[in-house]
């Protein structure tokens, strides 16, 4: 999905001064409607003001689609009429949505703050992850601090069978619910080492659950090593998993699995402040 860049196309101008520049430096908006409805109030903020015509000529929508899209935004009280002749801005619910978006992130800071001391305790890049749709997603990280770490983003996602958070989740899972996904396998092997059985991965669960934590080597990744903690909530149901990785060539797997008391020390301390008493 690509949106438009209209930060060095426009100032706030109108229509009119607009120049064929400008737009031949834009892309169309493809996608889904939702996908359009997003762009078009990317648009709104960027430029101040939009109108129809702004969304047909700098989006390449139909004109029908432009009406209606503005019309449904209008709607629901993203955009508002201004006394310009058909101009519209975003409107005070919308304004007041992106302060709400704002202050939940205050959210984050006591994790990247922990993140952070893990990073530096390990010399390891680390990370938060929560098991969503099937998948591991990690929600934050933190970098280590040799030149030689491992790097990856808030929104990365992972198989859950063949990386040591994926494994958290899954020894966590009730009978009923694991069995189900132990029916989909075998799985397809993304290195030589990726365990593909399940027979054999719900063994290596079974360890994972006894010893309370899960490590990992080149399962995922050639290369890399990495284990994961647990992080309950209050009843002791596993909500996220605190990871952390390394490359072989300068971590061993044992070396890792050594860090496993640190992990656990922060997986407390997120848990108490992701969910305090």
């Amino acid at each position: 999905m690509q949106f438009r860049d209209v930060d060095r196309d426009l100032n706030n101008a109108p229509m009119s001064t607009m120049t064929k520049k400008a737009k031949k430096a834009s892309t169309a908006v493809v996608g889904t409607p939702v996908e359009r409805l997003f762009a078009v109030l990317n648009l709104a903020a960027k430029m101040g003001m939009i109108s129809a015509a702004d969304i047909v000529y700098l989006l390449d929508l139909p004109r029908p689609t432009a009406h209606r899209m503005i019309a449904t935004l209008e709607e629901l009280q993203f955009l508002q009429k201004m006394p310009v002749k058909g101009k519209y801005a975003v409107a005070p619910k919308l304004v007041g949505l992106a302060t709400s978006i704002l202050s939940s992130t205050i959210v984050y800071a006591p994790i990247q703050a922990l993140l952070t001391a893990v990073a530096q305790k390990t010399g390891e890049t680390c990370g938060l992850a929560l098991m969503s749709s099937g998948e591991v997603e990690y929600i934050a990280s933190v970098m280590g601090q040799s030149p030689l770490t491992l790097q990856f983003q808030a929104g990365q996602k992972a198989p859950l069978h063949c990386t040591s958070s994926g494994q958290i989740f899954l020894a966590a899972l009730p009978p009923d619910e694991l069995a189900k996904f132990m029916a989909s396998g075998p799985w397809e092997p993304l290195t030589p080492k990726t365990v593909t059985e399940p027979k054999v991965l719900l063994e290596r669960l079974r360890k994972v659950k006894n010893q309370g934590y899960a490590a990992n080597e080149s399962e995922y990744i050639a290369g890399v090593v990495g284990a994961a903690v647990p992080i309950q909530n209050t009843e002791g149901q596993v909500v996220a998993a605190l990871t952390i990785s390394a490359p072989k060539s300068r971590r061993a797997l044992e070396d890792v699995v050594a860090m496993v008391p640190i992990l656990t020390t922060y997986a407390d301390r997120i848990r108490r402040a992701i969910q305090p008493k």
